[in-house]
This record gives structure tokens, C-alpha cells and sequence, in this order.
């Protein structure tokens, strides 16, 4: 969850009452901490709707480190349009869904972790669905600057440098997911709490700093011009997943050569251009399956013809039969 950990002060006791988060609570949070709160379905017709309710706490850690752990009911589909971004930040689901649209959009299963770099200031979009249930954590680092350690913060820097703005995603081990989840039981309070928090935050910068080894260097061909178009193009795929779409077509949107634009979009995205593509149409059908559509309605709207290749296809990314998540 997109949360400025400096809104949240201190650890809420686990007994505790839940805390109902207003959308005005969050509207005043933005106007401090650079970020825009959204309800993309509406509110419902309510003046200020009650975004989510439970416990959301923070941690202030070593080396300039924040860990906000949430555990929340959310009851509107909201979006969080962080527009100051920290250079380094690792989130986490641990129960529910989000979708993260950064240098692309990254669905986030529980279990699954992004760590996202950034090295030119551009916005990260979290979108989360309403009606859920939603735990998870969040570590963010203003800047390397402030680790104060230098071995530590140079690692980081070395990442900014070779991938600038980036990011990454890869699966939570599951003995650090037995970690985090014995952390969050209730049983560890005061100080014997900060020093798990510390010690699984380094585990988790370690992992997520270490995702980066597998990603390919940014091509440095690519000009501001060049990332512009390219968004053209990504944004025009996300906001049109069900369309027909040619990559002649996708070419001169991107005022270049189909050739360019397939080498392009891969070197600024990490995946093809039907590559995406086909991956918004799957993110977006399982939502609408969520909402209760039919499995045939919902491979149409996204632009399958035949329900058995959407089936194919739902199964080859997700891990399950569409018939799953209807």
C-alpha cells in the first residue's frame, strides 16, 4: 500500500480497537506527503466515505529505514498516486490483491513482493480493491544518504546507477514469510518486536536488492522522447486492453519504426509489446471475474474470441482455471 509512513507514528497495540481511516484522513495526508488518494468506482454517493478500518502501523527502523505494516478491511476501491517517490521501496501482500503501475503494471498476489527503484522522480499508481481483506508491509528508504552506513548505501546507489528507475518483482522465501508472520502474531511486543522488525527488514532489502541481479541493465539508447511515446503506447494498451491492436498502428502512435518500438518497449518495460498486452487483458478479466462476470463475458470484453484460449492463457499466468476465481 502506497501509505507515508510519517501519517502513521506509532505501533498500534494488537488488541487495540480498529481504526476507521476516513477518505478526508487521507486527502490531508496527500496535501503533505505528495500523494494522490482516488475512489476510481465512486463513493458511493457518502460525503466522506470510510476508506478502510483496522490497524496500520509504522516502524522506525536503522539506517533510515520506515516499515509500515497494515491489516485492514478496505471497503471502497481506492488509488494511491504517490508523486514524490522514495528512491528505494519494497512492498509486500501478505493477504489480498493490489496492482502497482510504475514502469509497468504489476499485479501482486499474497506471497508476492516488488522492490521498485527510483532515479528520475516519476509517480507509482497502487490500486486496490474494495471488499477485502488486505495485510501487508511496506519498507521505504527516502534516500541512500540517510543509512549512514556507507558499504550499505553505496549497494544501493550501485543499484540506482545501473537500472535507474525500476522495478522488480519476485516471491516472498517461505522461511521469511514464516518470519514476518510470526513477527505480526501478537506475541512480540516493545523492544524484542523492533529488533524482529530489524532483522527481517534487512532480510527483505536483501532479497528485494538482490532481484535486481537478474534484470537487464536499461538500454541507454533510450531518450526522454523515446520513454514519452513509449508511455503513449503503454498507456493506450492498459486503457484499451479489449481493442484490436496493430503493431503498424502501435508504431506510428509512438511516432516510430514497428521495429523500434518492439526493441523499445521491451528494453524500457522488460516485455514485449503483445506481451503486455496480454497481460492487461488477463489482470483486467480476472477482476471482472471477481465482480461476479461470466467467464465467456469477460474473455469477450478483454478481446479473447474463444473462451478455451482465454482459459489457456488464465491458467498459464495465474496457476488456476478461470472457473477458480469466478
Amino acid at each position: 500500500m502506497l501509505l507515508s509512513p510519517s501519517f502513521f507514528r506509532h505501533p498500534s497495540p494488537v488488541l487495540s480497537a480498529p481504526t476507521r481511516y476516513l477518505l478526508s484522513d487521507f486527502h490531508a495526508l496527500g496535501q503533505r506527503y505528495d500523494v494522490h488518494y482516488s475512489l476510481p468506482e465512486g463513493d458511493g454517493g457518502e460525503d466522506d466515505p470510510c476508506l478502510m478500518q483496522g490497524h496500520i502501523s509504522e516502524h522506525r527502523l536503522a539506517h533510515g529505514f520506515s516499515l509500515v505494516n497494515s491489516d485492514v478491511q478496505a471497503f471502497h476501491t481506492y488509488r494511491a498516486d504517490s508523486l514524490d517517490m522514495p528512491d528505494l521501496t519494497l512492498a509486500l501482500v501478505l493477504q489480498g490483491q493490489a496492482s502497482i503501475t510504475y514502469t509497468r503494471t504489476q499485479p501482486l498476489q499474497p506471497g508476492a513482493c516488488i522492490t521498485a527503484l527510483c532515479g528520475d522522480g516519476r509517480p507509482m499508481s497502487a490500486l486496490h480493491r474494495g471488499g477485502a481483506h488486505l495485510r501487508g508491509l511496506n519498507l521505504s528508504l527516502r534516500r541512500p544518504q540517510d543509512v549512514g552506513e556507507e558499504a550499505l548505501a553505496e549497494l544501493i546507489e550501485a543499484r540506482l546507477r545501473g537500472h535507474g528507475s525500476a522495478l522488480s518483482c519476485w516471491a516472498l522465501p517461505a522461511h521469511l514469510l514464516a518470519g514476518i508472520e510470526d513477527m505480526l502474531s501478537g506475541r512480540w511486543q516493545g523492544t524484542l518486536q523492533h529488533l524482529l522488525c530489524q532483522g527481517l527488514s534487512l532480510q527483505l532489502l536483501s532479497h528485494g536488492l538482490a532481484s535486481f541481479d537478474s534484470l537487464p541493465a536499461p538500454s541507454p539508447g533510450l531518450c526522454p522522447r523515446d520513454r514519452l511515446m513509449l508511455e503513449r503506447v503503454r498507456e493506450h494498451l492498459h486503457q484499451q486492453p479489449g481493442d484490436e491492436h496493430d503493431l503498424n498502428e502501435l508504431a506510428r502512435l509512438a511516432c516510430m519504426s514497428s521495429s523500434s518500438l518492439r526493441s523499445k518497449f521491451r528494453a524500457l518495460y522488460g516485455e514485449t509489446v503483445f506481451g503486455y498486452l496480454r497481460n492487461r487483458r488477463l489482470d483486467q478479466a480476472r477482476q471482472l471475474l471477481e465482480q461476479g462476470w461470466q467467464i465467456q463475458q469477460a474473455a469477450h470484453h478483454v478481446g479473447y474470441r474463444h473462451a478455451s484460449n482465454f482459459a489457456t492463457a488464465f491458467r498459464q499466468r495465474f496457476g488456476h482455471a478461470p472457473r477458480e476465481t469466478a
